[in-house]
């Protein structure tokens, strides 16, 4: 069951509202009336701010209720109202709101507006409650404390000329001249004085950042002075709104400039030098990649910070730019396979530039360059140039003839004639072996003989050995075969060819 509530209670509920809020007033002899806010706010160009009204209805016959808004000043103004008429039932409420738009261009500082409330008895339309009331909007400038108009050097001094030289295009002209003198200042008295500081330390770092920093602080000087200077001149509040604009596109330029200067001259350059200090390939490969997606980074960055500034929405330009890279990232897969295979040979290390691999296929390559996207190989026997992607010499056989050290094992293999001295063939391969200058005979590597099988029309015979270098396994190869035939000619020891012995057979003639 509803409860009626009555006209003691709302005065109550209101009563304690008026305390937090605003006077409450009683229209006639039943129409509860709140003014909720304040009636004087400040206002930004290009927002808005709000005012609230509340009607309490504590007749026993309904009542309509018009609101009607008149601008008394103010131009590039605008006033918009929830709702315009309402019906009060008996104890019915409404709330009333009045929003007002400063517009980018509004060129008033102050706006005065007449809100008119009418209520009207329905059952008698000829009883009639009016009430007004003013609510007046005053326009925060672009400038702050330095607001158009406003007859201050640097915005803190009056202007001691005497007239007509005190008024504004006067202050204005006088306040260009105070900046261009701190801008020369700077340039021709701190600047030295810091760079001759910064000639003293041991590093260049310093050197490199003021460099850099020398000319864009001139131009924030000279720009800030132009724009402040600006506020002293009687602009209407959109072209004050033109030229913070404009400063604000010159300042995130000038500070993206900074940015991509300071990581190309100053973090790029030591990056490299450190690198070159270092044994390890993998800074010589990673720094031009860096200073390559780091400058374009920056530029992006300054171009979403410019457009964002700017007002635009950047979500769609993000959500563009994101389906482009997955279409391009897709595109260029294997480009990119090969980049990510690049920089896994560089840090896993399995050889380094100038070590002499085996690939699949048995060619026996020196590695020349490990690039980004190919690896650059030369055939030693050929004088050829191998160019083979990353993502194949990761994915694929590689042996490492460096690794884990450069001496190599290499063995000749020889067949003796069946009947022939065993021992005596096996002293010859072993004196032999030993005798070579290329061939190590340190303990665990000395050269062994063995009896290999029985061949068809030969004893085979294997000697292996290690020699000194991996590269020279094929040269002390061809050296011990010339020595093991002369020896086995000396030693009358036969190595025997494959002999096949043909039978022809007489057929009988026909009738025999």
């Amino acid at each position: 069951m509803r409860s009626k509530i009555t006209a003691g209670t709302i005065l109550s509920v209101l009563a304690m509202l008026s305390v937090a809020f605003s006077p409450v007033s009683v229209v006639g002899q039943g129409m509860v009336f709140i003014e909720v806010d304040v009636l004087a706010k400040e206002c930004e160009a290009g927002s808005s701010v709000g005012y609230q009204w509340f009607a309490f209805n504590d007749f026993d016959r309904a009542y309509l209720l018009e609101v009607s808004v008149d601008v008394a000043s103010g131009e590039r103004w605008a006033s918009e109202l929830n709702q315009r008429v309402f019906v009060l039932f008996p104890q019915g409420s409404a709330f009333v709101n009045l929003t007002v738009y400063a517009e980018d261009d509004a060129t008033s500082l102050t706006v005065n507006q007449v809100v008119t409330f009418l209520f009207t008895d329905l059952n008698d339309t000829s009883s009639t409650i009016t009430r007004t009331t003013a609510v007046s909007t005053q326009l925060i400038t672009v400038w702050g404390v330095i607001a158009p108009g406003k007859n201050k050097l640097l915005g803190q001094f009056d202007n001691p000329l005497p007239a007509p030289l005190d008024g504004n295009y006067a202050t204005f002209f006088l306040n260009i001249g105070i900046w261009a003198a701190i801008a020369l200042f700077i340039a021709f008295v701190i600047d030295p004085t810091v760079r001759m500081f910064t000639k003293r330390t041991k590093t260049d770092i310093d050197d490199r950042v003021l460099k850099v920093l020398r000319r864009p602080v001139f131009m924030l000087v000279i720009v800030f002075g132009l724009v402040s200077s600006s506020s002293i001149l009687p602009l209407g509040e959109g072209d004050v709104r033109i030229i913070f604009q404009s400063y604000g596109i010159v300042l995130i330029t000038i500070v993206t400039f900074v940015a991509y200067r300071l990581f190309k001259e100053v973090l790029v350059y030591f990056g490299k030098r450190i690198s070159s200090k270092t044994k390890s390939e993998i800074d010589d490969v990673l720094i031009p990649v860096i200073d390559m997606i780091g400058g374009v980074i920056i530029l992006i960055f300054g171009a979403i910070g410019l457009v964002n500034y700017l007002g635009y929405d950047i979500t769609f330009l993000l959500a563009g730019v994101g389906v482009f890279g997955l279409v391009i990232a897709f595109a260029a897969q294997d480009a990119l396979s090969n980049f990510f295979s690049g920089i896994f040979l560089l840090l896993d290390r399995p050889f380094s530039e100038g070590d002499y691999i085996t690939i699949s296929t048995g060619e026996i390559c020196r590695v020349e360059r490990i690039g980004i996207r190919s690896t650059r190989l030369y055939e030693v026997f050929k004088n050829d140039y191998i160019i083979l992607p990353n993502n194949k010499l990761v994915n694929d056989k590689i042996i490492n003839m460096d690794e884990p050290d450069e001496q190599g094992k290499a063995s000749v293999e020889v067949g003796v004639a069946y009947g022939s001295d065993i021992g005596k063939v096996e002293k010859i391969l072993i004196e032999l072996a030993s005798n070579h200058p290329n061939v190590l005979k340190d303990t665990g590597k000395e050269p062994v003989v063995r009896f290999l099988k029985f061949g068809e029309s030969s004893l085979d015979f294997g000697v292996y050995f290690w020699v000194d270098s991996f590269m020279n396994q094929w040269m002390v190869a061809h050296d011990l075969r010339k020595q093991v035939y002369q020896r086995f000619a000396e030693e009358r020891i036969e190595i025997p060819f494959p002999q096949r012995t043909v039978y022809i057979k007489e057929m009988p003639k026909p009738g025999k």
